[in-house]
C-alpha cells in the first residue's frame, strides 16, 4: 500500500498483522493525531480484558467482530453485532468475550479547555453505547444518493469527536474534498475493498487498515465494479465551531436502508 507523491506524507497501519486467536492488545498510533492513541485487542473466547477509568480522556471501543459481554459495577451488555461503547471517566469495565472478539479502541486526550467545558456543558450520561445497524443515516454532498452514510458516534458525545461510515458497492465515489480544520483516520471493515485518493495519488485500500488522513489534504475515494466501500470516518478537531458545521452538513435521511434488503450483497458474491 504505498504512498509517494501526497503532499503530506500518509501513514497506515494494517490490522491483519496483529490479528490473533489469543487474547492480546497491540498500540497502533500514538500521538499521530494529537492527543489520540489506537488500541487493536483480540480476546479468545472465555478470556477477558478489563478498561480501567482515566480522568485524563474518554476509552471509545468499537466492536468490529464477535460477541461480547462488557461487564460495569451494576450493570452487563452482550453485543453480538458491530458496536461502540464509552463507558464515562470514572466507570470500570470489564470486556469478555464469549467469541473471538476484535475491537477497535480509541483513546482521547482532554485539552484544559475540555475540561473546564465538561463542567458546564451537559455531556450523556454514561456508558453511551451505539448499535452500528441502528445508527442515523444520513446523506451529504460528496457522495452519490447510492451510497448509506452512518453517524456512528455523533458529535458532542465526547468533546471534539465524531465518527461515521460510509458503505457501498462499486461502481461509486466520494468525491475529493479537503478538511482544513480535521484529523481523521479512515478505518476499513474487513469486506472493504477500494481506492483511496489522497492529493494525486491513488492508493488500494483492502480490509483491516488504518489509514490517517492528513489535515488539509484533498481526499476521496473511488469503487471499481465488483468492488465494495465500508470504512469509518473518525474525525478529530480543535475548532469547536466543527460541530456545528458536521450537524449542518450531515442531512438526516429518516431511513434506515440495507444493502442486504436491497439486493447488493446476493449480486457482488
Amino acid at each position: 500500500m504505498p504512498i509517494t507523491n501526497s503532499k503530506t506524507p500518509v501513514k497506515y497501519e494494517d490490522i491483519n498483522g496483529y490479528m490473533s486467536k489469543s487474547t492480546k492488545t497491540t498500540e497502533l498510533f500514538k500521538n499521530e493525531i494529537r492527543g489520540c492513541t489506537v488500541y487493536n485487542h483480540t480476546i479468545a473466547a472465555g478470556d477477558s480484558i478489563s478498561i480501567r477509568p482515566n480522568q485524563g480522556g474518554h476509552h471509545i471501543l468499537i466492536l468490529i467482530s464477535g460477541v461480547c459481554d462488557f461487564i460495569m459495577e451494576k450493570a452487563k451488555y452482550q453485543f453480538s453485532t458491530r458496536a461502540c461503547f464509552v463507558p464515562g471517566i470514572d466507570q470500570n469495565l470489564d470486556i469478555k468475550g464469549d467469541t473471538d472478539v476484535h475491537i477497535l479502541e480509541i483513546f482521547y486526550e482532554f485539552t484544559k479547555d475540555d475540561e473546564e467545558e465538561i463542567k458546564t456543558f451537559p455531556w450523556p450520561v454514561f456508558p453511551k453505547m451505539q448499535i452500528y445497524d441502528d445508527s442515523m443515516q444520513y446523506h451529504d454532498g460528496a457522495k452519490s444518493w447510492k451510497t448509506i452514510n452512518r453517524i456512528f458516534f455523533e458529535q458532542l458525545n465526547v468533546p471534539r469527536f465524531a465518527m461515521g461510515s460510509v458503505e457501498s458497492y462499486g461502481p461509486d465515489a466520494v468525491q475529493q474534498h479537503p478538511h482544513p480544520l480535521i484529523d481523521q483516520f479512515f478505518y476499513s471493515f474487513p469486506e472493504n475493498d477500494m481506492d483511496v485518493l489522497i492529493d494525486d495519488d491513488r492508493v488500494h485500500m483492502g480490509g483491516n487498515i488504518l489509514l490517517h488522513i492528513p489535515v488539509g489534504s484533498n481526499h476521496g475515494v473511488d469503487v471499481p465494479e465488483k468492488g465494495r466501500m465500508h470504512y469509518l470516518w473518525i474525525d478529530f478537531y480543535w475548532d469547536r465551531e466543527i460541530s456545528k458545521r458536521l450537524a449542518k452538513g450531515h442531512v438526516k435521511t429518516g431511513l434506515n436502508r440495507s444493502f442486504d434488503k436491497e439486493g447488493y450483497k446476493k449480486d457482488y458474491n
